[in-house]
């Protein structure tokens, strides 16, 4: 069984074998006089409608086309190939026309999420695996709600029970606005604990004014926090994971059309691609 690591370096060389060789192929056809902009306008294409099929393909998975990790694979190294057709079809220049400016920044929009796209689920995948148990984007918001009636449930009972407001008076001025809705996405992206351990820092200084009663409600608290400090991380961290794609799968079916309408200009009007 090919391991991770060699399934990346195989593909790579292969990636590098194709680069040298479209590299090769270019020059031969500009030397030859032969206009390459036509032949890598169509290559271009034919790519980018290859790397646009990937996500109709998640859709139809129950079609015989192939494992999802192959098309992944395959989406990721020609992907990173394509931007280096579009080089070579620019002429590493930057366009004159206004369409095909316009169709250089949807290419680059599409090709620049992509990339951040791979960064990030490789990078945050392992970071939600160190940190968090699965759980489900879209589920988050609810599991807040719930453990925000447990805090106050906590509060409530805690001033009932003790007489004593000290509990309720941090809840109200430090974590009410906490346990309202998701909280340190910036720190969380960056994986940073610091606003985590601020807040645990100032919850262990408050205990130290709590009787014996009081500190387990705050133990109990303390737990909650905990809960909602991880729930936090795992929403920041999957938002990102799907804020990408926005960006990605958008930029890529318009870069399909301009460029369905770019073709049409250029062999109506007789122009180069």
């Amino acid at each position: 069984m090919i391991t991770f690591a060699k399934r990346r370096w195989l593909n790579g060389f292969i990636t590098l074998l194709a680069a040298a060789a479209l590299l090769a192929w270019h020059i031969a056809h500009d030397v030859s006089l032969y206009q390459p902009a036509i032949l890598t306008g169509w290559l271009l294409l034919t790519a980018v409608l290859v790397l646009a099929f990937y996500n109709g393909r998640k859709k139809l998975s129950m079609l015989p086309l192939g494992t999802a990790a192959a098309w992944l694979q395959v989406h990721i190294y020609l992907g990173l190939l394509t931007v280096l057709i579009f080089a070579l079809h620019i002429d590493w220049r930057i366009p004159n026309g206004i369409l095909e400016r316009i169709l250089a920044v949807f290419f680059l929009a599409a090709a620049g999420s992509g990339l951040f796209g791979i960064y990030v689920s490789r990078r945050y995948a392992r970071m939600l695996t160190r940190r968090t148990e699965e759980v489900v984007l879209e589920r988050i918001p609810q599991i807040m709600a719930g453990l925000r009636r447990q805090a106050e449930a906590i509060v409530l009972e805690s001033a009932a029970e003790t007489g004593s407001s000290t509990i309720a008076d941090f809840y109200g001025g430090r974590l009410a606005a906490f346990f309202a809705g998701p909280r340190n996405m910036l720190q969380h992206i960056q994986g940073s604990r610091r606003a985590s351990f601020a807040l645990t820092t100032e919850m262990t200084s408050m205990t130290r004014y709590l009787n014996e009663r009081e500190l387990s409600y705050a133990e109990n608290l303390q737990a909650l926090v905990e809960q909602k400090n991880q729930l936090d991380y795992a929403y920041a961290l999957q938002s990102v994971l799907k804020a990408w794609l926005f960006v990605h799968i958008p930029a890529t079916y318009g870069l399909i059309l301009l460029a369905l309408l770019h073709l049409l200009l250029v062999y109506s009007f007789g122009g180069a691609l």
